[in-house]
């Protein structure tokens, strides 16, 4: 019985002895940098990655100007006792022009002392030409003194070859109209940016409710609704217009 303790204490003490040598081993090589966005699973999914992001104005409710966003830059090493800067720039793909549609807010790029990670802070303004066009904010961490970016990409499809990258990180910025998902037509009419920003003033419903949460019970009294303003204000000598000149009108089963 002894000798199985005994056996027993030396095993643990081996295992220990292992378990303290792996806790001890440090990080070896250059440290590596790298958008921690591209690593991180979307809130609704835990396997879907991305490497970019959308900004679009179209579903803001009322006269939103910008937007504050940010992106966080991670490393693969050790943290160290100072600051160490990294490289970052502005891909030549890029159409957002600086100071107008786009603004950076953090100037110090580093990873700070005994840190592992730096986020940068981003302001998009919200303009006329982004009703028709959509404009391409793409970043690039460049290796320097400090850091490799030998973390570049990941294969996601090994068919198609498609790839998440971890170097480039890419940001869309628009105010092109978007039908909210759950419109329905026989409810609420033809879509048009008129109808839907008259519907918000309206009704105070915020669009992004109408893109992702409202039931057909409330698409049918919100058709309706509308409907008897539409024609209370004909009445009163306002005929209210869409976008193509016709006088406004909801759908069919809101008449």
């Amino acid at each position: 019985m002894k000798n199985i303790c005994y056996l027993l204490v030396a095993c643990l003490a081996v295992t220990c002895l292992f378990s303290c040598e792996k806790e001890l081993h440090k990080y070896e090589g250059k440290p590596t940098v790298y958008f921690n966005e591209t690593a991180r699973p979307l809130a609704y999914s835990s396997e879907v990655l991305k490497d970019s992001t959308v900004i679009s104005f179209s579903l803001t409710k009322g006269t939103t100007v910008d937007s504050l966003v940010h992106m966080v830059i991670a490393t693969i090493g050790n943290s160290v006792d100072k600051d160490r800067p990294y490289k970052i720039a502005i891909n030549s793909s890029s159409t957002a022009i600086e100071g107008k549609h786009y603004q950076m807010i953090t100037k110090d790029l580093s990873i700070k002392k005994n840190q592992l990670r730096d986020t940068i802070w981003l302001r998009f303004m919200r303009t006329p030409d982004m009703k028709d066009q959509n404009f391409t904010l793409s970043f690039d961490l460049l290796e320097n003194e400090n850091f490799s970016v030998d973390m570049q990409y990941k294969i996601t499809n090994q068919t198609t070859g498609q790839r998440l990258n971890f170097i480039n990180y890419r940001w869309f910025i628009n105010d092109i109209i978007k039908k909210p998902s759950r419109w329905l037509d026989f409810y609420l009419g033809t879509f048009s940016r008129t109808k839907l920003n008259l519907m918000v003033e309206v009704l105070n419903v915020d669009p992004q409710y109408m893109d992702t949460n409202i039931s057909i019970a409330e698409t049918l009294a919100y058709g309706k609704f509308m409907q008897r303003y539409l024609n209370e204000q004909k009445a009163a000598g306002n005929l209210i217009l869409d976008e193509d000149g016709q006088p406004m009108n909801m759908g069919s089963s809101a008449q």
